[in-house]
């Protein structure tokens, strides 16, 4: 990831990029690259402290002054109520992603660059800050001054809060700083004369968070700064300034080190990937897939749902786990994710949870939670082999019995003559398209749903395969029974004749069949096993194409109908509901693409036409990643998670499997 003078030179283009990192456990540094901080997410210190629903914000930026030739030069770039100021953005001549965010400030012939990284697999969570002049006929004298937030991460602290910060110094030279209940730290690493600290604490009000205009919340902050560090540096030398949530005591060998391996770490995660790695979207896509999981010494590894939501959700999981594990040649980390969220099954009565929660506590709510662990343990076995289906064996058959006995999974069953799955809406029962306004539904589904019952297909085909390697043959044989029973209901009850199309959800208690088009329909011919005959199938894809597809997804709403919305503007309500009425989401774009190979075997170059768009986008938003959704209308702006599990998986995916 490489940006010039040319894609930075404005506050609006400097803004506008986003970078990220993060230490594999959940906490992670986010901001522009031009320095200013537009949501209420952005700090370069975010944390989720034991048992806190929500991430905190503790140390929200940096402000560097460069003092050279009895001259000052601000760095920094902030935007507040009524101007932009500093604007230290004009200084950036380049910007680096690889192997972590690095911009490169050029004052005349002086040239400093400034790198943001994380240690990993460390007991406390901390950013590091290194400055190193690269060029300078002279020494020159830097002041670093950190601004600390200490708040939730989804809104502003009041200004009326009564906040009173207090900080405290070390005789170690760290600082201590306290305040709204929480407590972070700085600290300096300098060879030779080191760093001297001045106490003078100061307010920084009205800095505006542009981008997270949200109508009932205020977007203005006030940021407390207890003082500022002074070092000087001469060509070559280097400084490093760390950020943490408990104290922390690095020599400047210390932090060489880790630097190295963290630099090592994604170098060795590049090398694994089985695909074309010298193809930029693929390098992007591999290297910022690394923040999605959580892979630490001390838990299970998880696959995080994005950027700045940072959940953990099975449907999620199982979505982007193919792509973000197994296609960067992380097999072991597949392993254990898989292991973790059967043993949750395990201990709820073998019905898969759908997410846990802040606690650790795991929650039931999703109708095809099971079925999606199953589509990744399939993918699982289909690239490393049939040991982990073979020991579980009993415990997938549990999980398919959940299904088919309609006892433990919140408002679903298996109908008894169609054998398909069926749901009642409740409040427990929900598939990918859940939500609502004010106690509305946002899309309104009950019965037979299509893709729940392509998922459904799919899971027994994969259970006939497993009963066989097993040598189980009386239930291979009833698995089959089931297929084949499940595929015939599947096209007589959802097949929409008048259409060409999939009914999107069937009642089979009133007989409403909903004829809208979503792109729910996908799954049943983009899965391993389809669940329609070629013929009918390639209809589906073909109306998928003509009335769906967009440059950055598949539309969640027919263009044409009276309730599609296809831009994230507007209300807060008027947002969400766009959300799942127009809005286009990159990860039916990859089940799409694979369908497309299905119908079009060989058609690399028209496939690889689908993905090439996404080079730009990695350029824009949070470099490298993947956006959650886009417009699904001109001029498809991103929105949602900035970096997306389930997004970055899918491209990840489908071009290892289907474009490779």
């Amino acid at each position: 990831m490489y940006l010039g003078k040319a894609d930075v030179n404005t506050y609006e283009k400097g803004v506008e990029r986003e970078f990220l990192v993060s230490n594999g456990a959940g906490s992670y540094g986010f901001t522009t690259v031009a320095g200013a901080n537009t949501r209420y997410e952005h700090g370069l210190l975010v944390v989720r402290p034991k048992g806190s629903e929500m991430h905190t914000v503790l140390v929200s930026k940096i402000e560097e002054t460069v003092y050279a030739n009895n001259k000052k030069y601000q760095l920094s770039t902030n935007r507040y109520r009524d101007l932009v100021y500093p604007d230290g953005y004009r200084y950036i001549q380049e910007y680096k992603g690889t192997p972590f965010p690095t911009a490169l400030f050029v004052v005349h012939s002086i040239f400093l660059k400034k790198s943001t990284f994380m240690p990993q697999n460390t007991t406390s969570s901390c950013t590091v800050i290194k400055y190193e002049l690269a060029a300078s006929p002279k020494p020159i004298t830097v002041d670093v001054r950190p601004l600390f937030a200490h708040r939730t991460a989804d809104s502003v602290s009041p200004a009326d809060d009564g906040s009173v910060f207090e900080s405290s110094v070390s005789s170690g030279g760290s600082v201590r700083i306290d305040g709204r209940g929480s407590s972070s730290f700085v600290s300096f690493t300098k060879d030779l004369d080191g760093v001297e600290w001045s106490s003078k604490p100061l307010w920084f009000e009205n800095l505006i968070y542009e981008k997270s205009d949200v109508s009932d919340k205020s977007i203005l902050d006030r940021l407390w700064s207890p003082g500022f560090g002074t070092f000087s540096l001469s060509q070559g030398e280097t400084a490093y300034v760390i950020l943490s949530d408990s104290p922390v005591s690095y020599s400047v060998d210390d932090l060489q080190e880790i630097e190295k391996e963290t630099s090592n770490l994604f170098g060795a995660l590049a090398r694994q990937v089985s695909t074309d790695n010298r193809n930029s979207v693929i390098q992007d896509l591999v290297q910022s897939s690394y923040h999605l999981i959580a892979d630490s010494k001390s838990s299970a590894p998880a696959v995080l749902s994005g950027f700045p939501s940072v959940e953990q959700r099975a449907r999620d999981t199982f979505i982007a786990l193919p792509g973000l594990t197994l296609a960067t040649g992380r097999s072991g980390v597949a392993l254990g994710i898989l292991e973790s969220w059967l043993q949750r099954a395990k201990s709820a009565d073998m019905v898969m949870p759908s997410v846990i929660d802040h606690r650790g506590t795991a929650e039931a709510r999703d109708v095809d939670a099971g079925l999606w662990f199953l589509y990744a343990a399939e993918k699982y076995t289909a690239g490393c082999g049939d040991d982990f289906a073979r020991k579980h064996y009993d415990d997938f058959a549990a999980i398919i019995e959940k299904y088919l006995d309609g006892n433990g999974i919140p408002h679903v069953t298996t109908d008894k003559e169609t054998k398909l799955v069926k749901i009642t809406r409740g409040e427990k029962a929900r598939d990918w398209m859940f939500g609502d306004v004010d106690g509305e539904p946002l899309v309104k589904r009950n019965g037979y749903l299509v893709e729940v019952n392509a998922l459904w297909h799919n899971a027994l085909y994969f259970m006939r395969g497993v009963a066989k390697s097993t040598g189980d043959n009386a239930s291979a044989d009833r698995y089959h029974a089931l297929v084949s029973e499940v595929k015939e209901s599947f096209a007589r009850v959802f097949w929409n004749e008048s259409k060409g199309y999939l009914f999107d959800w069937v009642d089979p208690g009133t007989g409403e069949r909903d004829e809208i088009i979503r792109p729910n329909a996908i799954l049943a011919v983009s899965l391993p096993h389809p669940a329609l005959q070629e013929e009918k199938g390639r209809a589906v894809f073909a109306t998928c194409w003509n009335e769906l597809y967009t440059t950055y997804g598949l539309r969640t709403l027919d263009p044409h109908h009276e309730k599609f919305k296809g831009r994230a503007e507007g209300r807060h309500d008027q947002r969400k509901k766009a959300r799942l009425r127009g809005m286009a989401w990159p990860w039916l774009l990859g089940h799409f693409i694979t369908a497309f190979m299905r119908y079009n075997p060989g058609s690399y170059e028209m496939g690889w036409s689908f993905i090439r768009p996404f080079s730009s986008h990695l350029r824009r938003g949070c470099l490298g990643g993947a956006a959650e959704y886009f417009d699904g209308t001109m001029p498809y702006n991103p929105s949602g998670d900035v970096i997306s599990a389930v997004s970055q998986g899918e491209l990840l995916r489908v071009i290892s499997e289907d474009l490779a």
